[in-house]
């Protein structure tokens, strides 16, 4: 049998402080699905569920559970990689013949560094995914069972004929097997696997469902682009479908829409008459918010919203200097940035704001422009910011370019690569100028709590 992994992201200190209520990855959730459509058996672990939990607890639980399984696929964020290796570890020293595939964004991009480690002198991960992993990790799984059918070990030739995976070799060399020639086709392979989550000691109340897959943009704090590679956009008649599947589940309280509805603005158009269409009435009963760029909404586009239910708008903001947006390939003017959020509030749409501290060519004083210029968006108490701290993920620009940025990095441990930590001085901000600008960033934030 098979299980997919998602590590809990929250440390031991912060055990008290948080509480999760968000789904897995959705990752995990469409590969789940996509096994299970091959009768493949497979079962998901999300150890958030344990938020409350240290480690070690987590650690016993695991011990436990994975006495059931063979082949474990565990997801790897930046800030939850140690965490992933700690469960490899415990996964490898109660059977090494257990297989474990890494994947994510962080596996994908570090996937050498990943297969160079070692436990007890063998292998700790034996594969990757890089990329999107849907097709390949099935194609993975398929391939190590005939393998187990036969009694034989897989070939290397065997292995390099399944494309976007790498491991290690019987010389001991890594290979990666390219990108497959063909990118996945997100309308045609199944919805989430949602009923496959434990739901009788934890309630899951909000559901993220994806607009797209890539990102035709090139932010330099972000990875997508390089992950999914092609923009790919859902029809609405998929995202209705996904809708009622979230709606038969009575725990959701919410619905998230993401990463940018309005990355075209036909499709904009029919989503929200889709909504309009199928759910303005008392069937949808789950409320529900989304992800977009408001220096493109229009008045009309706001009041089309509007009327199919939205609650609230989520924005990257990121800063109020146009240099700084343009240094880190945020191309969008703050004055119709402003434009977009009157359009909204026009209609009483809730707007959450969300802002980087620290961005290459930011100084204090843009930081300063970037505060008033927050104090006079038309905001009201519905509203909130919320500000990140600049971070390097492996894939994006600030990490594949940090030495043509002259970004010295003054904290390596990936646990800290949260949005929470400052993890780069630039030759404009020394850390404590930094900490100072995070601590009125802070208070801001505090002010539209």
């Amino acid at each position: 049998m098979i299980l997919l992994i998602n590590p809990k992201t929250s440390k031991d200190e912060q055990i008290a402080k948080r509480e999760y209520f968000r789904e897995p990855s959705l990752g995990i959730l469409y590969i789940a699905a996509i096994l299970d459509s091959e009768d493949l058996n497979v079962d998901i672990l999300d150890l958030e569920q344990f938020f409350h939990l240290t480690q070690k607890e987590v650690g016993n639980i695991l011990k436990r559970k994975i006495k059931s399984y063979s082949i474990f696929g565990i997801t790897c964020l930046t800030n939850t990689y140690k965490f992933a290796l700690k469960i490899a570890n415990i996964i490898k020293r109660a059977s090494p013949s257990n297989i474990i595939i890494f994947g994510g964004p962080h596996a994908t991009f570090q996937y050498k560094q990943i297969l160079s480690l070692q436990t007890n002198k063998i292998n700790l991960v034996d594969f990757i995914c890089v990329g999107e992993s849907e097709i390949s990790f099935l194609q993975l799984v398929k391939t190590l069972k005939k393998g187990v059918e036969r009694s034989k070990n897989v070939s290397e030739i065997d292995l390099k004929k399944i494309k976007g995976i790498a491991f290690k070799n019987q010389k001991g060399k890594i290979v990666f097997t390219g990108t497959p020639e063909q990118f996945l086709d997100i309308e045609a392979i199944p919805l989430p696997a949602r009923y496959l989550l434990n739901q009788e000691n934890y309630k899951y109340t909000v559901a993220n469902v994806i607009v797209n897959r890539g990102c035709p943009n090139q932010c330099s704090f972000c990875s997508r682009q390089k992950l999914f590679k092609k923009t790919r956009i859902r029809t609405p008649l998929s995202m209705e479908s996904e809708i009622r599947d979230i709606m038969g589940v009575l725990s959701y309280e919410y619905i998230n829409f993401y990463d940018n509805i309005n990355i075209n603005r036909d499709f904009f158009q029919r989503f929200c008459k889709m909504l309009i269409r199928n759910f303005n009435g008392d069937y949808l009963t789950v409320p529900w918010g989304c992800e977009l760029r408001v220096d493109t909404i229009s008045s009309k586009e706001a009041k089309l919203i509007k009327e199919a239910g939205c609650q609230l708008v989520a924005t990257g903001i990121e800063s109020a200097s146009k240099e700084v947006l343009r240094k880190n390939f945020k191309y969008q003017d703050p004055n119709h940035v402003k434009k977009g959020i009157e359009h909204l509030k026009q209609y009483e749409i809730p707007i959450q704001a969300y802002f980087v501290l620290g961005l290459p060519g930011e100084t204090e004083e843009s930081f300063e422009k970037t505060v008033e210029y927050i104090r006079d968006l038309p905001l009201d108490a519905n509203d909130k910011i919320n500000y990140f701290v600049a971070t390097p993920y492996p894939g994006s620009k600030l990490w594949e370019e940090k030495e043509e940025l002259n970004l010295k990095i003054i904290d390596d441990d990936f646990n800290h690569f949260d949005c929470e930590n400052i993890i780069f001085e630039t030759p404009e901000l020394k850390k404590e100028q930094l900490e100072n600008m995070l601590n009125v960033a802070k208070d801001l934030e505090s002010s539209f709590s």
